[in-house]
């Protein structure tokens, strides 16, 4: 006998792990007459289980309803199945030998739980369980009679292997006329599993469609209530609709949520009504309430878009939101600090350096009045550009930090600004500027209007970078009040202001500077040349907005632009007449409006007839595919390991961190190796999607770079501002040792 049940329950576990699922459960039955069967009112001990059947109360009354349950306790690391047993095992069934006219409804299922056996997941119970029947007895019985109940009940039992039990239990109850008693026994283990049935959905709505590879599940709350779900789990009656080892997302939409999953290779069509249980966290009316809710999805032909992912996120801190207005404060000023060494902002540094060599050969000297100055025109542009972006989101614009860097209106205009600040320090015109000789040597530096406008520039052509510390503290700022988001704006303007101050206002430092000299003539010449570089990079971002007819007609608008430089150098001077002077500033003033004017209109209608064209170029080395929430979500819901990097042909941080530390050969090779997906974020012109993108991560500026583990239960981590190729390396290990135990 012994040998004969082996044979049996290996064969069983085969079949079990096999196509044959459905075949294997009808063997099970047949299988468990082998098993010894018991009647009796005690607990009968079978394989890694111990079963009885328990009544709620020790006496009954006639015509009333009461209830029993078939009690299971399972062996640790042992468990049984719920109504679908997803991948593999056997639902546990009762068989009710009744008196007449006793009628026993089904079981009713506590919400399961997922039990992972890779590659497989069940859906099933381990521990202690009461499975619940609702009986109800006749209205013609006798008090001061006995019934007898009997039941036969058959499940599976597994860990590593699955053996079938079966049991017989028997119950006497005496029949009164009063109202039943409890049976003090089991009150806690009734009360323990009713908390966990599936409640009605009452005024939610659900409707489910699928697609090619996927089932959306949309829940629409009802009127007024504030749900805050977390995380839900859905476990449909019907094996065949879903993936059961699938990850399941859920997210936000704009009146409820969807949860996605993968759809069952089985599946064919949707029935008309898909029912199951959704478990939710923290719960469905709030936290300490029913977690499980039993619903029937009507199936529609598609459900509203999403609107933010719920699920893990990063923890607070730079990697994350900010909650605390100090702490936020704190992040944009030394954020502020750091912006000053991003390329972005390094031409204007190189600018700064003339004004601190004349400041340095001055005997007396109101240095302090040149870094309040440009302290002013540094905060007053940070707060005029947050004012903007703040009321243009209020009205509904899906924006974020460096937003007019994807206007091309704005890109035409910031190049013929600094293409003609090259000019001048070419010497072709002056602004601001006098040469005293013909050795070069500066003789009062810039005025304090210079000073300003010097501030404004470093303000907007150091809106492209974001900073460490700068991207948390920025997000925390767009969900803060419109007098808070100013003032972190503020912080982040004064820290970049803040080095500058100090050296305007410490005379003392200045003694490191170089003497002033005719080398400075040739230093501020040099550093036209930067700014005709800058020129390039404008001019190759708006390309790749608008395509090169609109890049070919702003460089003839610098054409345009340079020879009205070059006749307000020519006839200009304060050497000239009067008469001079004017007329060259007319034609001067006349040829910029004329020239920019027209690239200017041609970009807004470029901009109108197609605001969301943008690519960030040709990328080597890794294969990037375009990012969309769709394809983000169908390659989590896969269980693929995916990397999302946030970017903009305008951002030159995004540009030499792809260069440095994204196109690395070692790094390549391990995106190759990991099977890693990697998606490009293209925020160069504006699109909303990658704008909500960006606030689910409490950010509204790039570079961003988030890395998905492939394991819907591990947060997303946030790589830092700054790639270096060991950085990224590093962040991969973490998918080398769990993605490929997974797979």
């Amino acid at each position: 006998m012994y040998y004969l049940r082996v044979i049996v329950v290996g064969m069983f576990f085969i079949l079990q792990t096999s196509t044959f699922r459905t075949m294997s459960r009808i063997l099970s039955i047949l299988f468990a007459l082998i098993v010894s069967t018991s009647v009796s009112a005690q607990p009968v001990r079978t394989d890694y289980m111990e079963s009885e059947l328990v009544s709620e109360v020790s006496s009954i009354q006639p015509g009333q309803p009461f209830y029993m349950a078939l009690r299971l306790k399972m062996d640790d690391k042992w468990h049984t199945y719920w109504r679908n047993p997803g991948d593999s095992g056997m639902s546990t069934s009762i068989q009710w030998t009744l008196p007449d006219g006793f009628i026993a409804g089904p079981i009713q299922w506590p919400y399961p739980e997922e039990i992972r056996l890779p590659p497989l997941v069940s859906y099933g119970y381990e521990g202690e369980i009461f499975l619940l029947t609702r009986i109800v007895p006749p209205a013609g019985l006798k008090p001061g009679d006995k019934v007898d109940i009997q039941a036969l009940a058959s499940w599976l039992v597994c860990t590593d292997i699955c053996l079938p039990g079966e049991a017989g239990y028997g119950l006497r109850l005496p029949v009164k006329a009063e109202p039943a008693q409890p049976d003090t026994r089991w009150p806690a283990g009734f009360a323990r599993t009713r908390a966990a049935l599936p409640i009605p959905q009452g005024d939610w709505k659900f409707d489910i469609t699928a697609s090619d590879s996927l089932v959306e599940l949309h829940a629409l709350p009802p009127a007024g209530l504030e749900s805050g779900l977390t995380k839900v789990s859905f476990f449909p009656y019907i094996d065949t609709i879903i993936d059961h080892a699938a990850p399941q997302r859920l997210y936000r939409t704009e009146n409820g949520y969807l949860l996605r999953l993968r759809k069952s290779s089985l599946l064919s069509a949707l029935p008309e009504k898909v029912e199951g249980v959704l478990v939710a966290s923290p719960g469905w009316r709030g936290a300490g309430s029913e977690r499980a809710m039993e619903i029937a999805a009507g199936a529609v032909t598609r459900v509203p878009p999403v609107t933010g992912f719920v699920g893990p996120v990063p923890a607070s801190g730079t990697a994350g939101e900010l909650e605390n207005l100090w702490a936020a404060l704190l992040f944009a000023f030394a954020g502020g600090i750091i912006l000053n060494l991003m390329p972005c902002v390094l031409p204007m540094l190189s600018i700064k350096v003339l004004g601190f060599v004349h400041q340095a050969g001055e005997k007396h000297t109101n240095g302090w009045q040149h870094g309040v100055v440009f302290t002013l025109g540094v905060l007053l542009s940070f707060l005029a550009l947050a004012g903007a972006l703040l009321a243009l989101r209020a009205g509904g614009e899906q924006l974020g930090w460096g937003f007019q860097l994807q206007s091309p209106a704005f890109l035409i205009l910031l190049s013929a600004f600094v293409f003609l600040f090259g000019l001048s320090l070419f010497g072709v015109f002056e602004i601001g500027t006098s040469l005293a000789n013909a050795g070069g040597k500066l003789d009062r530096g810039a005025g304090l209007s210079g000073v300003f406008v010097s501030g404004v520039m470093a303000t907007v052509v150091a809106t492209p970078c974001t900073a460490p510390f700068m991207g948390p503290a920025l997000g925390f700022a767009l969900t803060q009040s419109t007098m808070l988001a100013l003032s972190v704006f503020g912080a982040l303007g004064l820290g970049m202001a803040a080095p500058y101050m100090l050296l305007s206002s410490v005379p003392a430092l200045l003694r490191f500077v170089p003497k002033p000299g005719a080398w400075m003539v040739s230093f501020k010449q040099f550093m036209g040349f930067l700014m005709m570089a800058t020129v390039v990079w404008l001019a190759w971002v708006l390309g790749l907005q608008t395509g090169p007819d609109l890049v070919a007609m702003l460089l003839a608008t610098l054409v345009v632009l340079g020879m009205a430089g070059w006749v307000l150098g020519k006839w200009g001077s304060v050497a000239a007449t009067s008469r001079s002077r004017m007329t060259a500033w007319a034609v001067s003033t006349i040829l910029a409006i004329a020239g920019v004017g027209f690239t200017l209109s041609s970009a807004l209608q470029a901009e109108t007839a197609n605001p969301n064209v943008a690519n960030s170029g040709p990328s080597k080395g890794l294969k990037w595919e375009p990012y969309s929430d769709k394809k983000l979500n169908e390659l989590l819901t896969n269980g693929n390991p995916v990397f999302v990097d946030f970017t903009a042909a305008w951002c030159l941080s995004c540009q030499v961190n792809e260069r440095v530390a994204l196109q690395n050969a070692d790094v390549v090779d391990a995106f190759e190796r990991l099977k890693i997906t990697a998606l490009k974020a293209d925020w160069t012109s504006r699109d909303p999607e990658i704008t909500a993108a960006l606030a689910r991560f409490g950010r509204n500026s790039v570079p961003l770079y988030v890395l998905y583990f492939g394991d819907p239960s591990e947060t997303p981590k946030i790589l830092p501002e700054i790639l270096t190729p060991g950085i990224v390396l590093e962040a991969l290990e973490d998918i080398k040792v769990g993605h490929t135990a997974r797979r």
